[in-house]
């Protein structure tokens, strides 16, 4: 299951893996490429259920996220250091 980003995983050799069997089924919020061609032959598999990038749908995710945007507009209003930024050292 992918619910990341979709350059973690090489489509083409997923697709390999689910119709040799080396993997039972894939499921995926997030495809490579994205968005997904229509005509992928990965979408053709029964065992593949891709979802339309919904994976942080919850309450929780949702509250969490905005949680960590006060907190790092709250900060840097003041001058701080945003305690939540994916790249430190660019800031």
């Amino acid at each position: 299951m992918n619910t990341a980003r979709g350059g973690f995983y090489n489509q083409k050799d997923l697709h390999q893996a689910l119709v040799s069997g080396q993997i039972w089924g894939a499921g995926l919020d997030v495809t490579n490429p994205e968005p997904i061609d229509d005509n992928d032959p990965i979408l053709k598999l029964s065992n593949v259920c891709v979802l339309p990038h919904i994976g942080s749908a919850t309450i929780e995710a949702r509250n969490g996220m905005a949680r960590l945007a006060a907190e790092n507009i709250i900060a840097f209003s003041k001058g701080e250091k945003m305690p939540h930024i994916a790249n430190p050292e660019v800031y």
